[in-house]
């Protein structure tokens, strides 16, 4: 964005006529969708700032008559990936919500079965090890929730988090006030299994994040980020999956891409079979026909159609 004085050039607020006027500066063709119909589409069902964050997969041209203007970008590939996004997240949120209640459940189970552990003493111990600060977060964190309709009332009976057994700590805590808790009992046991699922949690939680906020995912797949290593059991399970070692390493470069797929691969280790599972399933087989449906609508973005072919083949593996 460019700047005069380190004062950032602002935007112009559009109308929404203004809006296709700009996209058209820009290349944007109107053949897979009227300029009427996206005008009703923008005024009713998204606003502008959200689908055109899917222009930065498509390339722009270089010198000459039309440079910086897009090449093969129509509004209709814009709406079917905000479409498409939308889907997704739909998609991806329970799983969340799943891998989330069973790995509380995994961490309960396994305080109750150890000979050592009476619940009360692990939840005690845990605050105690916090930095100031941090027990101070936690604190407020439960604290707020003393008039919460849901769970104040366990707030209200048990008061301070050190107090609180286990099985109550958890379930007042946020996913990532528990995947915390998750690595401390996971050193304190010992566990290594259960440390190896707490970086794929994060990765998890931050998939859920994007989805209960409705933001855009699909437009950062273009992005290469080699900073965070795919998880060694999330790689060996796309190899078992006949992905190859290129396409695999490849894909998996892609931040969002990677949490994507660790997510995905976490809801086949850790959520039993039952209604979850097959629920998780449905939902992923019916993403897979919009998957293919939009990169057959821009068959001449390798981006997008390598995405969508990636993603078809994960869920085919792993969730029949």
């Amino acid at each position: 964005m460019a700047e005069t004085d380190g004062i950032k050039q602002r935007k112009a607020l559009l109308t929404t006529n203004q809006q296709i006027e700009h996209l058209k500066s820009k290349g944007v063709t109107f053949k897979l969708c009227s300029e009427k119909d996206a005008a009703e589409y923008l005024a009713n069902h998204t606003y502008f700032f959200k689908i055109a964050a899917y222009r930065i997969l498509f390339e722009k041209r270089i010198g000459g008559q039309y440079d910086g203007q897009y090449v093969n970008l129509d509004f209709g590939h814009l709406k079917a990936l905000a479409s498409l996004d939308r889907d997704l997240r739909y998609a991806l949120l329970p799983l969340t919500l799943d891998v989330e209640h069973a790995a509380r459940t995994k961490l309960v189970c396994i305080t109750t079965e150890r000979n050592n552990e009476d619940g009360y003493t692990i939840a005690r111990d845990y605050m105690a090890s916090l930095n100031h600060s941090e027990r101070r977060r936690r604190e407020g964190e439960i604290s707020m929730m003393s008039r919460d309709l849901f769970c104040g009332d366990l707030v209200r009976k048990y008061g301070s988090p050190a107090d609180m057994p286990i099985w109550v700590l958890m379930e007042l805590f946020s996913f990532g006030s528990f995947i915390d808790l998750y690595l401390y009992c996971a050193e304190r046991w010992g566990n290594e299994e259960m440390r190896h699922e707490h970086y794929m949690l994060r990765q998890a939680k931050s998939v859920r994040n994007a989805c209960a906020h409705s933001s855009d995912m699909l437009n950062g797949i273009a992005v290469v980020d080699t900073t965070v290593g795919t998880d060694s059991a999330v790689l060996s399970a796309l190899a078992q999956a006949g992905i190859s070692h290129r396409v695999r390493t490849g894909r998996m470069r892609n931040p969002r891409i990677r949490q994507i797929v660790t997510l995905m691969y976490l809801h086949t280790k850790l959520v039993p079979e039952g209604s979850g599972k097959r629920k998780a399933a449905s939902d992923l087989v019916n993403l897979k026909k919009q998957l293919s449906e939009t990169a057959d609508l821009a068959p001449s973005n390798d981006i997008i159609r390598s995405c969508a072919a990636f993603l078809t083949k994960v869920i085919d593996s792993w969730f029949r």
